[in-house]
């Protein structure tokens, strides 16, 4: 208060002085507006006048002769004008036969003595006609004074620069540049207008002095300094009229006037640089004093329309602060003191004052920054002698109170993750917050309203309700006026012979849908207060936003999860020898994880997993195979070698039957020919040995095309002497191809019957791998891969001489390729962090421990165990199905005999393999999943890992 007090009588001097200040300057240029337009009116005065007589007097036509006979009748005229016109100095008219007229007012001693004019002359005359001068003066009534005194005048007007000027410009009235006069020597401008008819040019002068003159008549305070410069910034006129006197220069007969740009003249030299800069008001810092300066641009238009004589004129004032500001000072000084004595006398007063507000305050400013920082303890109630401090301490006391039970809510609904516990917490709440016994909440689902939480025995509430029901059930009527308004009420109505108290609640989501409702009831009389209804409306939003929020959650997983489901059943579908495997690897691996958990000792001692961890895994699970979908499915469910969508066995065997035929149709011609019956029998027995050949050959192919046995080395050669075989094609091999069959072939056609081997591995076998479809080393998932050169080789000799199995490099690089397309897939999609790691490990089963695995490399360090989990179940549940077409499903016994030897050799992890034996998970899933005649006698010690 005291800083307000002592603030405020400072502002309140300050703007009295600014406001002073402001005033002298207004007055300032309001004085110096009027010096302009004095100024320009004093030109005004000399130059119109002269303006307009020069240009009256060259329109007369006068010649050099009618002025000298008609003397009397011309100088009285002239005579006047002068005296009228202080400023003007001279009137004459030059010839261009150079005669000359000039009539002079003698109206001071100073221009008397400058002619040595005798007693009583007021009026020179000098003519100079034919070259001969002579000067003339006249008495106050006009009449000629007799002198005897020679006098030297010599002038040429057709010199002097007046003429010439004029004579350029002809049409209109013309004004020299300051130049020094020839018979007076004082320094002036002249105007002049020329009559080319007559070849005459009036002139009239005008003395810079003059103009210097009338400045000194407007001076505002007596230290000014008034100056009048033109565009050049030189000065034409000073407030001293001897001053112009002093500065001027002469070079010959030409005149340099002062500039200011150019010269120290002290502060009135400033005006130039505050002139170029366009400053209008400013202020000059002197040596000892400073200086208010102003500056007016004075515009002089002539009433005829002609240029203005003189352009560009500037008016400066400078005027020492000191003078002008004085009496804003002294008003200043003592709008001070009256403020500091005033501010003197308040300040006891504010002291004790400030006191009696300001400790309370400061304590309630403690109190609220605890609050602030959900401090609730550090605060207390405050008193004070002042009404509005003590209210607003108890007020706080209240908002401390609300915030503390609203923050808590808040934090309770915001750490809940369960639905049910949710609810129910929320009714709890409202409950605790209007004091009632029960409580409940129903969400609307369809047209109903259905109870949500589990109801009191004491007190039967509705599971569910309509708008219908309001006529039946008076308390579902009470419930459902509630919701009319978007507000929480309180009502008491009679209800089974007991009066009922109860709180009901709109749940409003952010769409302003009413989606439920909560309400709180008691069989006592309550009193609810406003302030409370208004809390539990609020408090209904944030368990609005809060169950909106989960419900959001669960529906989300609950879609997420049927994607999941729906992708994997897709894949199933895909092909029906796969049939379950999506869905029984999760359960495995879940079954794994579990045990895994539940161990209290030993490798798996430290294991947990979180709610979020578990999502993770189940998520993984279900999609460790989604990759599949791009895998085609004549690939894996190739049965034979020679299978594509097709089993192209059958072409081979029309080859066969092709020979076979041409054979017959040999040993028919050679009969039709004529033979004997001894050459009839050789070619029965050549025939017959030829079928069997290639019946045995067929067959050998046949069986080469099953894959069931592992090829040797002869095998193959016996494969490739079978293909060297021929046959004649005869019919176009082009013909009814799709385009892109078409573009496979790459070789020009061949002229028909065309002779091709039986067996044979053609151009159009080969499908090349698109650019878009291959994996460079440096690619961003750090896939370390074999790619074979082509996507697929289909050619028949290098199908049929696989070594082992039914598929080529090509198409088990397909099959493989499912684990690629699987994270790649999984690695696209926007998974919160809480799963980011499902693209790891529903990538990971096919890798081994030893770093040879598939597609990455990785070892077992580099792997998370959920993923080695998921290998694990990937390959006992592939053992076991029995859904497979190259294969039957593998005992018990069997398939950990093969993971045994898996463990040994590093491919699975050794300690997920061993407690997958030691708690009894494999026969767990055996009995569920497996035909009972592959559950055969096992003993887990013979199949336990010895580094385990």
């Amino acid at each position: 208060m005291i800083i307000m007090l002592f603030s405020s009588g400072l502002v309140i001097g300050t703007i009295n002085y600014l406001h002073i200040s402001d005033m002298v300057a207004q007055n300032q240029a309001r004085a110096l507006d009027q010096v302009g337009r004095a100024t320009v009116a004093e030109l005004e005065s000399v130059i119109f006048p002269a303006q307009h007589f020069v240009s009256s007097l060259a329109a007369m036509n006068l010649t050099i002769k009618q002025l000298q006979q008609d003397q009397q009748s011309w100088l009285p005229m002239l005579y006047a004008t002068l005296r009228q016109q202080r400023g003007l100095s001279a009137i004459y008219m030059g010839y261009q036969n150079g005669d000359f007229y000039l009539v002079r007012a003698l109206d001071s001693a100073e221009k008397k003595a400058l002619v040595q004019a005798p007693e009583g002359a007021v009026l020179l005359v000098s003519q100079v006609i034919n070259g001969l001068s002579q000067q003339l003066f006249f008495d106050q009534q006009l009449q000629p004074i007799i002198d005897d005194t020679q006098r030297d005048y010599r002038l040429d007007p057709r010199q002097r620069p007046w003429f010439k000027l004029a004579m350029q410009q002809p049409t209109m009235v013309v004004a020299t540049a300051p130049y020094v006069f020839y018979t007076t020597k004082q320094v002036g401008v002249t105007f002049a207008r020329a009559n080319t008819q007559a070849n005459m040019v009036v002139g009239a002068d005008i003395t810079l002095a003059s103009v210097s003159s009338s400045l000194h008549k407007n001076l505002i305070s007596p230290s000014s300094l008034l100056v009048l410069f033109n565009k050049d910034f030189s000065v034409l006129a000073h407030q001293r009229p001897d001053w112009i006197a002093e500065h001027i220069k002469f070079d010959n007969e030409q005149v340099i006037l002062p500039r200011l740009d150019s010269q120290d003249f002290g502060v009135i030299s400033r005006l130039a640089e505050y002139s170029q800069n366009h400053q209008v008001n400013f202020t000059i810092e002197g040596e000892h004093e400073d200086w208010i300066g102003q500056l007016v641009e004075i515009k002089l238009n002539t009433d005829s329309g002609e240029a203005a004589p003189i352009e560009g004129l500037h008016l400066g004032l400078v005027s020492p602060e000191d003078e002008v500001l004085t009496d804003a000072r002294f008003a200043r000084d003592q709008s001070i003191l009256y403020s500091l004595l005033i501010i003197l006398l308040s300040i006891p007063v504010a002291w004790y004052v400030a006191r009696l507000v300001a400790t309370p305050l400061q304590e309630l400013m403690k109190q609220n920054e605890a609050i602030m920082a959900f401090d609730f303890d550090a605060t207390k109630q405050v008193h004070s002698v002042v009404l509005e401090v003590h209210q607003l301490s108890r007020i706080t006391e209240q908002l401390k109170k609300t915030i503390k039970q609203f923050a808590d809510v808040s934090t309770m609904l915001g750490e809940e993750d369960n639905f049910e516990r949710l609810l129910k917490k929320s009714v709890q709440e409202m409950q605790t917050i209007v004091g009632m016994e029960y409580g409940a909440i129903w969400l609307k689902q369809d047209q109903q309203f259905v109870l949500q939480t589990k109801p009191a025995k004491d007190f039967l509430l509705p599971t569910a309700f309509s708008y219908s029901d309001t006529l039946s059930q008076p308390l579902v009527q009470h419930l459902l006026d509630g919701t009319t308004s978007p507000t929480t009420k309180f009502v008491q109505f009679e209800y089974q012979e007991q009066t009922l108290a109860m709180v009901v609640a709109p749940l409003i989501n952010q769409e302003q849908k009413l989606v439920g409702m909560s309400a709180a009831f008691s069989f006592q009389q309550r009193k609810v207060m406003p302030r409370v209804l208004s809390f539990i409306d609020a408090l209904s939003s944030l368990v609005t936003v809060a169950i909106e929020n989960r419900h959001l959650i669960e529906t989300q997983k609950n879609l997420l999860e049927a994607f999941i489901r729906l992708t994997a059943g897709a894949i199933d579908a895909k092909s029906p020898y796969t049939g379950g495997h999506c869905q029984r690897v999760p359960e495995l691996t879940k079954m794994l994880a579990s045990a895994a958990v539940e161990q209290q000792q030993g490798v798996f001692a430290d294991f947990s997993m979180s709610e979020a961890q578990w999502e993770e895994l189940y998520i993984a699970s279900w999609l460790h195979d989604c990759g599949k979908v791009t895998t085609p499915e004549y690939v894996v469910d190739k049965a034979t070698k020679l299978e594509t969508i097709y089993d192209r066995i059958h072409e081979i065997r029309t080859r066969f039957e092709v020979l076979k035929r041409d054979a017959q149709l040999d040993y028919w011609q050679q009969i039709a020919k004529g033979v004997s019956a001894e050459q009839q029998q050789q070619l029965q027995q050549q025939l017959e040995q030829t079928l069997q050949q290639l019946d045995e050959e067929f067959a050998f192919v046949a069986k080469a095309n099953i894959g069931g046995e592992f090829m040797e080395p002869q095998d193959i050669q016996r494969l490739q002497q079978i293909g060297q075989r021929t046959w004649q094609r005869t019919l176009d091999d082009r013909l009814g191809l799709s385009h892109m069959e078409l573009d496979r072939r790459n070789e020009p056609p061949r002229s028909l019957p065309v002779t091709e081997f039986l067996l044979a591995d053609k151009p159009e076998h080969i499908i090349h791998r698109r650019e878009d479809e291959k994996i460079s080393d440096d690619n961003p998932w750090g896939f370390k891969l074999n790619v074979p050169e082509f996507k697929y080789n289909r050619g028949e000799l290098y199908n049929l001489s696989i070594a082992r199995g039914t598929l080529t490099e090509e198409e088990r690089y397909k099959i493989n390729d499912h684990i690629v397309q699987t994270i790649i897939m999984l690695d696209k999609l926007p998974f919160p962090d809480h799963l980011k790691g499902v693209p790891q490990i529903a990538g990971g089963h096919h890798e081994k421990m030893d770093g040879s695995g598939y597609p990455k490399q990785l070892t077992k360090e580099q792997m998370p165990i959920t993923a080695r989990m998921m290998a694990i179940a990937d390959i006992f549940e592939a053992l076991t199905a029995v859904d497979r077409p190259y294969k039957e499903g593998k005992s018990l016994s069997q398939s950990l005999k093969i993971m045994r030897f898996m463990c040994d050799d590093q491919h699975i992890d050794a300690d997920i393999f061993a407690l997958f034996l030691n708690s009894g998970i494999y026969l767990d899933y055996a009995k569920a999943y497996l035909k009972p005649e592959q559950i055969d006698e096992v003993d887990i010690n013979d199949y336990l890992p010895q580094n385990a």
